[in-house]
């Protein structure tokens, strides 16, 4: 299994979105931050994408992605909505002409805990509320795709619509008693566990 960050200069809020990929060249996508013509320079064969939240800068290429892989999209439950509603997505403020325009029934919502089958990967969704209601992070093997839960030296931004600063650090909590290895942030640098030890104390104590 390879992880490849990728991220496209067409998205003006430096948005990571990440490749997962096999030997076979059959990959999940996490996040639609990145454009078509960017990801099919990889030449994979993208099996399913994964949101981490419903923010526009993680679902703006989203449409052209669908037209041309029809593969499943998976998103948290409590999230779903969130998609539609340009204040709750930010569209509104960046983006006002934004809407989803393929076929809703490829999208598919999950909840806590779920273990999700793609190919040859094994995707566990973990609920991370606080920066949205239905923020999620994803472990594959001993790698967290935090999303904008958690960053290499930072967290997301609790002062949103549907952002909640007592859930935030309840996740973070969360994220600090879970085993991986490599951190893959929804912004900024790759990290690794260890160095969250520092960042996850330092912010929960900053938002109390």
């Amino acid at each position: 299994m390879k992880i490849e960050k990728i991220t496209s200069v067409k998205n003006r809020l430096g948005t990571n979105s990440y490749l997962i990929f096999n030997e076979e060249k059959n990959a999940i996508l996490i996040d639609a931050g990145v454009d078509l013509d960017t990801v099919k320079n990889y030449n994979l064969n993208i099996k399913a994408i994964f949101l981490t939240h419903c923010h526009f800068d993680h679902i703006m290429f989203l449409n052209q992605l669908e037209e041309f892989y029809s593969c499943p999209i998976y998103i948290s439950e409590i999230d779903y909505k969130g998609m539609f509603d340009k204040e709750i997505n930010l569209s509104k403020f960046f983006h006002r002409d934004f809407s989803i325009n393929f076929d809703k029934s490829l999208i598919m919502t999950f909840k806590n805990g779920e273990i999700i089958h793609i190919d040859s990967f094994k995707i566990i969704t973990i609920l991370t509320p606080g920066h949205t209601s239905g923020s999620a992070c994803f472990l594959v093997d001993n790698n967290l795709f935090s999303g904008d839960t958690l960053f290499a030296d930072n967290i997301g931004r609790t002062d949103f619509p549907t952002s909640s600063v007592e859930q935030q650090k309840s996740s973070l909590l969360k994220l600090d008693s879970l085993n991986y290895k490599i951190l893959y942030p929804g912004h900024s640098e790759i990290s690794t566990k260890e160095k969250q030890k520092y960042n996850i104390n330092f912010w929960f104590n900053l938002l109390n």
